[in-house]
């Protein structure tokens, strides 16, 4: 854990150094953000082991989900499309090398938090700089807020789980999304908007149904 949060620190500030931007003027909230990553998974070490109770090294697959962590402060700033391009790779390989590996708790858990994250910073960054336009953003948004709100519900709620089935509906809307975030950093501001407003219809829908048979 502290070779990987320290590899994330010296990239960053070997960017900052070389006056890169976003990162050089983001330093500041790299430095919390990446301070409460680290303490996030200081106390959840324990849960870096398989579904049977096998400790297990971060691998492969965290290294893609953290990948996205790390990218949140920039994102905030300024999404540029290699980001919000990357951040989609990445999001599909880290199940797929997790089954290889065999997952653990934290990442099935850790995944979720970082598709959100970096979301939400991306979509902050696309509206302070006009790249799309507030209804898109406002739609995406409230797209992620429910999607929390409910995870929130059901381990405070009922101590539970909750249903896989209803957070990775959404995932099948995941590339007209991302496409939407990468359209709107190459400057196609109404190819931005329709794409991110469809993804946002499309994932209430299917979070919808998935609720629904949830509760059958």
């Amino acid at each position: 854990m502290r070779a990987w949060v320290g590899a994330g620190a010296g990239a960053w500030a070997t960017l900052a150094l070389a006056g890169a931007q976003p990162y050089r003027r983001r330093t500041g909230a790299f430095a919390a953000w990446w301070a409460l990553t680290w303490l996030m998974l200081d106390w959840h070490i324990g849960m870096v082991e398989t579904d049977d109770g096998r400790p297990r090294n971060l691998g492969p697959a965290d290294a893609c989900t953290l990948a996205r962590v790390w990218l949140v402060p920039a994102a905030a700033d300024a999404p540029a499309p290699w980001m919000c391009a990357l951040a989609f790779v990445t999001d599909g390989l880290d199940g797929r090398l997790a089954r290889r590996s065999e997952p653990t708790r934290i990442g099935r858990d850790l995944e979720g938090l970082a598709d959100a994250a970096f979301a939400a910073a991306a979509l902050h960054g696309a509206l302070r700089r006009g790249w799309i336009g507030r209804a898109a953003g406002t739609g995406e948004l409230v797209r992620l807020g429910v999607g929390f709100g409910y995870a929130l519900y059901v381990w405070f709620g009922s101590a539970a789980a909750p249903d896989p089935r209803v957070l990775h509906a959404a995932r099948v809307t995941t590339p007209v999304r991302a496409g939407g975030l990468v359209a709107a950093g190459l400057g196609h501001r109404r190819c931005a908007d329709a794409l991110v407003l469809a993804g946002a219809g499309w994932s209430a829908l299917a979070i919808g149904r998935a609720f629904a048979r949830s509760r059958a």
